[in-house]
């Protein structure tokens, strides 16, 4: 399901200490911690896994483009 505006806004940060993993599909999700809400995406290259850091919100677009995971795919192939 994919992350509204609205759901970004009202989810509340449960205390733990890594954070809260909200996803909104294909390796994107809003990582909710104590100092703030960010979005990154995961994805692999090389055989290792990686994360991506995309933007905070709500300075960045309250969901960042819909393209954005397929673009980054592309540009891991190349």
């Amino acid at each position: 399901m994919p992350l509204t505006d609205t759901i970004a806004k009202n989810v509340k940060h449960s205390g733990n200490p890594a954070g809260d993993k909200h996803t909104d599909g294909g390796g994107m999700y809003l990582l909710i911690n104590h100092a703030g809400r960010y979005w990154r995406m995961n994805y692999r290259h090389a055989g290792k896994q990686r994360t991506l850091a995309l933007g905070v919100y709500p300075v960045s677009l309250a969901r960042p483009a819909n393209g954005v995971t397929a673009r980054v795919n592309c540009w891991l192939r190349a």
